[in-house]
């Protein structure tokens, strides 16, 4: 008996004392609240930043530590890739451990030293969606810099408005084409860094769409139009107009990119002729009509045009909001072929923008709307897509995204676009991407809450 009684002490006694040692966890429920970081930039760091409602401090851990480690509240990005972060509350006495709430992002390549990455575009600084209030805008990211700078290029006298179309680069030369307006007149234009120069036309309307630098020389392309929609395509070598004839049978051309190849200037275009838009190019100045897909109405638009091993490529899409829509790719002036639909897309205001030629591969860059109502960005690489996903930040909500245009550096593939949120009043905002990893939001310029890319250039040293 006496034995039983010491033992039950003894056992009360290690009860009193906490037993194994573990503490008591209350069971008043908690809760964490932890955003997504979004895109980052391999070689950066950041302060992580989680709340919860108990007051409690936050532990953050990362289960990707090949991509991204976690020091404290700090988080470092080692390499690219998709970093996996959780955020967790062990509890005390009065709350219960709180569910862990894990965020997955990407992370994206550094930019390599000696490589600078242009992208042209536009920013609304007063009323969104108004292009009486845009301004052209140049977004300039550098070697190693997770952010892109953005700058408002100069207004040319007399104007109220800008527009950036494209960009290239030569050298440490950087050349913006793009259109001005005010309220009776527009303009044809580019900046050579930074300053503007107002390209001649001979009607009360111009715009200029796309620019190439080559041997010294600088080639822009857009169109001149009149008060009553009579117009002329035109190419602009070193700022001296010419006019680009149009095909019988055709009215008010417009051409949306140049290429220059071989000593050779590549233009694709768009006119009008009775049953729709009709895509063509140009090769040195003559006029091709590319043959309409099979079935479709009521037209096509070429956007984009390159030049791959001796071939002609160019690539466009529908000019409607039909249901059924396809990126289309015409070579050799042949008839077009529907460039293979990303797994899952379907084909609503779907097509194929700008081309970009690196050695012997073919880049069209793309995307549009999809049949549930979002949409996706994309690039063909040839002939095969891949998807461009919206910001980590968005992957929750309705977006639409498109990619304009591609520039390659090194092994990188950098493309430009724009995406809007359809649970955010359906603004736009410009993005790019890497290596085909979620978009990266490019700042706005102070005053603006709306803004678009519409070109890329990569320079090299």
């Amino acid at each position: 008996m006496a034995q039983a009684a010491v033992a039950s002490l003894l056992a009360l006694f290690v009860i009193g004392c906490g037993g194994s040692g573990a503490p008591k966890i209350g069971t008043t429920p908690q809760s964490i609240t932890f955003s997504n970081p979004g895109t980052q930039t391999a070689g950066t760091s950041q302060t992580l930043s989680a709340t919860a409602n108990s007051g409690l401090a936050v532990t953050f851990s990362s289960t990707t530590t090949g991509t991204c480690t976690v020091s404290g509240s700090t988080v470092t990005f080692t390499a690219a890739g998709t970093c996996t972060l959780s955020a967790s509350i062990a509890g005390n006495s009065t709350y219960a451990a709180a569910s862990p709430v894990a965020q997955s992002f990407t992370v994206n390549p550094a930019i390599p030293a000696g490589t600078t990455v242009y992208i042209a575009g536009y920013a609304f600084v007063a009323t969104p969606g108004n292009l009486a209030n845009s301004v052209a805008t140049l977004w300039q990211l550098a070697p190693g810099t997770p952010t892109a700078t953005a700058t408002l290029l100069a207004m040319p006298g007399g104007m109220t408005s800008t527009q950036a179309n494209s960009v290239a680069v030569s050298g440490s030369d950087v050349y913006v084409a793009g259109s001005a307006t005010n309220a009776t007149t527009g303009i044809a234009l580019y900046w050579h860094n930074g300053s503007p120069i107002v390209l001649p036309t001979s009607m009360s309307l111009a715009r200029a769409y796309s620019i190439a630098v080559s041997g010294g020389n600088v080639y822009v392309v857009g169109f001149e139009e009149n008060n009553v929609n009579q117009g002329n395509a035109l190419l602009w070598i070193n700022g001296v107009p010419t006019t680009l004839p149009t095909p019988s049978g055709l009215t008010g051309p417009s051409p949306y990119a140049i290429a220059i190849s071989g000593g050779n200037i590549y233009i694709a275009g768009t006119a009008s002729s009775s049953s729709g838009n009709t895509a063509l190019y140009w090769v040195n100045g003559t006029p091709t009509v590319l043959p309409q897909p099979s079935g479709h109405s009521p037209g096509v638009l070429a956007l984009g045009i390159g030049v791959l091993n001796g071939n002609v490529y160019v690539s466009g899409g529908s000019d409607s909001s039909s249901s059924n829509e396809f990126a289309y790719l015409w070579k050799n002036g042949g008839a077009p072929t529907a460039l293979q639909l990303p797994t899952g897309i379907e084909p609503e205001r779907y097509g194929a923008s700008q081309i970009t030629v690196s050695g012997n591969n073919l880049y069209v860059a793309g995307g549009g709307a999809t049949g549930s109502s979002t949409g996706t960005a994309a690039y063909w690489m040839n002939g095969m897509p891949t998807i461009l996903p919206v910001p980590n930040t968005l992957q929750n909500t309705l977006a639409v995204t498109s990619a304009l245009q591609i520039a390659l550096a090194g092994s990188d593939v950098y493309a430009a676009g724009s995406f809007y949120d359809t649970n955010l009043g359906n603004l736009q905002s410009a993005a790019y991407w890497v290596d085909g990893g979620a978009a990266t939001l490019l700042p706005m310029p102070t005053g603006a809450a709306e803004a678009y890319a519409n070109g890329i250039a990569v320079a090299t040293q």
